[in-house]
């Protein structure tokens, strides 16, 4: 047991280590109540926001909402946007982990060199093995998102995670029996966008339910 806590604590295994420990940490914080499930969770849209800007070259924002869409599917091919984000990043701390530790041991024998070369290869080994383990929990995940779904946001009072604007899509929380629930934002007026941090009132939402409007409180 001593070794291994040696072996972790190498410098070519630090990176998984401390995100294994911080996945713990935060799973430790859920059981005890002091964060919510849902809390670091953010929407990861296929269908990009790209702003079209006249002075502003078209080929260059066709560009830009190209790699914004690529990066969306890919994330939600790997089950980003489908379950609570933790998840699938404890997955990944999970897997990389004792993928570094084999690897560097056995094969790398300490080199940094070689822990370099290997990490985007683990990485993606990591995507695929949370990808496969995560998605049998999807329909579990889609069930208990029922009810905050149906919740109906209009009038209550939020408060911005991600700044949102006319043109911007932002995430607000909002407080239900002090449970956090994000929903997708913009504001009614481009003139008034609304910081992250910062009060606002949900003063609407849109015909496919797809986002609330909101205002400064």
């Amino acid at each position: 047991m001593q070794e291994l806590l040696q072996v972790a604590f190498l410098p070519v295994n630090l990176f998984y280590t401390i995100l294994l420990l911080l996945v713990i940490f935060y799973w430790l914080s859920v059981i005890l109540g002091a964060i919510d499930l849902s809390s670091f969770d953010l929407d990861f849209d296929i269908d990009a926001d790209i702003d079209l800007d006249a002075d502003v070259d078209v080929d260059a924002d066709v560009e830009a909402g190209t790699t914004t869409g690529w990066l969306a599917g890919t994330l939600h091919f790997f089950n980003f946007g489908k379950m609570p984000f933790m998840v699938i990043i404890t997955f990944v701390a999970m897997s990389g982990w004792v993928l570094s530790i084999l690897s560097n041991y056995y094969i790398g024998q300490g080199s940094a060199l070689f822990a370099l070369a290997m990490f985007i290869p683990i990485l993606f080994v990591n995507l695929v093995v949370a990808k496969i383990l995560s998605t049998p929990l999807i329909p579990v995940f889609k069930r208990l998102d029922t009810t905050a779904e149906a919740i109906d946001y209009v009038g209550m009072e939020c408060r911005l995670k991600l700044p949102a604007s006319a043109t911007k899509f932002g995430q607000a929380e909002v407080l239900i029996d002090d449970t956090p629930n994000l929903i997708n934002v913009k504001t009614e007026n481009d003139k008034d966008p609304i910081s992250s941090g910062e009060q606002a009132i949900i003063i609407g939402k849109t015909e496919d339910d797809k986002y609330y409007l909101i205002e400064k409180k």
